[in-house]
């Protein structure tokens, strides 16, 4: 780079500098503070002072979203006089904090300054009653039944629940867990008018001695502060299988193996409310004993008694069950029966009990 180009160049490097020191902005960022989403859009404004010596103009101003809509000063912006950035913000159907972007595009050179909005929405139970439909005084929840799905014993899970605190104070949920499996907690700790908070549960099956389908009640209190607060009681559910994993392949030849000879009970026709018995085996014909760890059935019509213990190798239990016609719609039926045991290669089985309800 020759001498003549080197200083062209520091003069256009210094006059761009010149360009952006030229405008003072009095407001980079704009806060609604907590509204209602009742209240309708608000709005808000920036504004910048034209330091220089020569006219500059607004070529454009870009919201992030379509939540927001800008207006600005669209004559030229004379030295030492003032231009604003206003812009609206819509809360309708937005309920919780927002934190915005507003670009204004500045001069010739097109510069770009971001103008950040934020605020705090208190969203109206018409508004919530899709994303937090069930509610506890001025806390919204999410679900009250929280499925976790299958897990395999000896393994952890997280699992999470939005809540969004629906009133104009700060309140401090509390809940009650009687069971050491599930550790609960809540981010943050307090939450503001119209927060949106996430309670974890820590589920730890190690800590479990149930096998099968289980459910872990929590009592959740909107406001520990407030010794009239409502409750909620919400419902953790999962269904913790056997881990095969855990075995090791030396030790199949010599583990109990899981068979049953009948895998469907067919109760034929059943009429009206009546009640109908019955039973299925359940054999070992693997040369060591064969746990079983449970028997269930999630179909509030059957009651299946637990056949709990060791079979051992080439052994044989009978299990019974019962079927309670009047908890079943007319018509065909099936229901599952689990059978769980701690077979290395299959530790759950089905039995299929069917029939048709007639009137």
């Amino acid at each position: 780079m020759t001498a003549r180009s080197y200083l062209s160049y520091l003069i256009i490097l210094f006059s761009s500098l010149s360009c952006i020191a030229q405008v003072e902005w009095l407001e980079t960022e704009y806060d609604y503070g907590t509204f209602r989403e009742a209240a309708g859009p608000q709005k808000g404004s920036v504004r910048f002072v034209n330091k220089g010596n020569e006219p500059t103009f607004i070529n454009s101003v870009r919201p992030s979203c379509g939540c927001t809509a800008a207006a600005y000063t669209e004559s030229m912006i004379q030295p030492g006089d003032t231009a604003t950035v206003s812009f609206i913000y819509n809360p309708y159907g937005r309920p919780g904090k927002f934190d915005k972007t507003v670009k204004v595009f500045l001069g010739k050179e097109n510069l770009m300054k971001i103008v950040k909005i934020r605020g705090t929405v208190i969203g109206e139970p018409e508004t919530l009653k899709s994303s937090y439909p069930y509610s506890a005084g001025p806390l919204r929840l999410e679900k009250q039944l929280i499925p976790v799905g299958d897990i395999k014993k000896g393994s952890s899970r997280h699992i999470f629940l939005n809540v969004y605190n629906q009133s104009e104070d700060t309140i401090s949920p509390s809940w009650v867990n009687d069971n050491r499996a599930v550790e609960v907690e809540l981010t943050p700790r307090n939450l503001a008018p119209g927060d949106i908070g996430t309670l974890g549960f820590y589920l730890r099956t190690p800590l479990e001695k149930n096998m099968g389908p289980v459910e872990y009640p929590v009592m959740l209190t909107a406001d520990s502060n407030d010794p009239h607060s409502e409750k909620r009681e919400l419902k953790i559910s999962a269904k913790i299988i056997p881990n095969p994993n855990e075995a090791k392949i030396s030790s199949l030849e010599n583990s109990g193996h899981l068979y049953l000879p009948q895998e469907t009970v067919d109760l034929g026709d059943v009429v009206g409310d009546g009640k109908r018995k019955f039973r299925f085996e359940i054999v070992n014909d693997g040369s060591q004993p064969l746990e079983v760890l449970r028997i269930y059935t999630q179909n509030k019509a059957v009651k299946v008694k637990n056949v709990n213990g060791k079979i051992k190798g080439g052994g044989r239990k009978m299990a019974e069950g019962a079927l309670d016609a009047k908890d079943l719609p007319s018509g065909p039926f099936r229901i599952n029966v689990e059978i769980m045991t701690d077979d290395p290669l299959n530790p759950i089985r089905s039995v299929k009990v069917v029939g048709i309800r007639e009137k």
